[in-house]
């Protein structure tokens, strides 16, 4: 799980990129203003902003009813006289499939490298929006089916690889109970990969959480396990796990402090370019996200480090 900063001036900028393509709101009743406040106010701002809202286009609108609504299939949610126009509505209005879904600019704006989730797929843009071909997929931390006003919300919108993506689906995230990457206190960041003994030959992938305060401690243990992160991660331990372990267990104990400090010494090379080049790493927390599985391995670097 990365995390990303935010920026007031990245939110406006996209919203200045789509706000003219956001068409047919006249039956919703919103002024520019409200929109513009849909479209860049910062994540916790953007639960009671969509309360606000919606209530206003559906006076009698019930949380409960609604989300109850938003299971239905398409057939059962055509015959809903109560929400089904006014959704449908709003759904014309934000539109994300054509704003943003086959788009590349909001992800040259946010230039992030790899999945925020999962921080093992990239997620680079490659060509534009006349050539496409490869760029991020956004999981929409509130879902779109519970909160369609918020399809367009710049900090709803988060890079993803697709697995991450189709495996949060529809779940229902909020930042009370699961770590959002633009919110993330340095109490949600006490974790760190760790390993343990399969058995003889093979060992697991492990999640270490050091934090004492509590909330932290369920994010970040919700989170993990909604996504399945450690069981993705536990995929890979036969690879990039083993590669590290080989390094401290086949050779000297401080083998791996050697490669770090030892080898490198005399020649003008920074730590950050020694760790690129050894484990194909980026060791600092604002830069992981610019080469898989950064945070995981240097976790596990740490942890053989000191054991050593």
């Amino acid at each position: 799980m990365l995390t990303l900063k935010i920026s007031a001036s990245k939110a406006l900028q996209f919203y200045n990129i789509i706000k003219s393509k956001i068409k047919n709101v006249t039956p919703l009743g919103l002024s520019d203003n409200d929109i513009k406040q849909l479209i860049i106010s910062e994540p916790q701002n953007l639960i009671s902003l969509n309360s606000l809202f919606i209530k206003r286009i559906i006076p009698d609108f019930d949380k409960a009813e609604f989300f109850e609504y938003a299971k239905k299939k398409d057939d059962e949610k055509k015959l809903d006289t109560k929400y089904h126009p006014k959704i449908t509505d709003i759904k014309r209005g934000f539109k994300y499939s054509s704003i943003i879904g086959n788009d590349y600019f909001l992800a040259d704006l946010l230039d992030q490298h790899t999945c925020l989730y999962c921080n093992r797929n990239y997620t680079r843009t490659i060509g534009n929006s006349k050539n496409k071909i490869l760029r991020a997929e956004y999981d929409h931390f509130y879902s779109q089916s519970k909160y369609p006003l918020l399809a367009l919300s710049f900090y709803n919108l988060l890079p993803t690889c697709s697995n991450c993506n189709k495996k949060k689906n529809d779940t229902n995230f909020s930042i009370d109970s699961h770590l959002h990457p633009y919110l993330m206190t340095d109490e949600d960041k006490k974790f760190n990969f760790s390993f343990r003994k399969k058995n003889f030959i093979d060992n697991n992938v492990k999640l270490n959480i050091s934090t004492s305060n509590l909330t932290s401690k369920n994010k970040i243990s919700k989170t993990f396990n909604d996504l399945n992160l450690i069981q993705i991660y536990n995929k890979h331990s036969d690879k990039e796990l083993k590669d590290l372990l080989n390094l401290r267990y086949k050779y000297s104990k401080n083998y791996i402090d050697i490669l770090l400090n030892e080898t490198f010494k005399d020649l003008p090379i920074s730590k950050e370019e020694v760790y690129r080049m050894i484990f194909g790493i980026e060791p600092n927390e604002e830069d992981y996200h610019k080469r898989p599985f950064s945070k995981f391995k240097k976790d596990i670097i740490d942890e053989l480090l000191r054991s050593k």
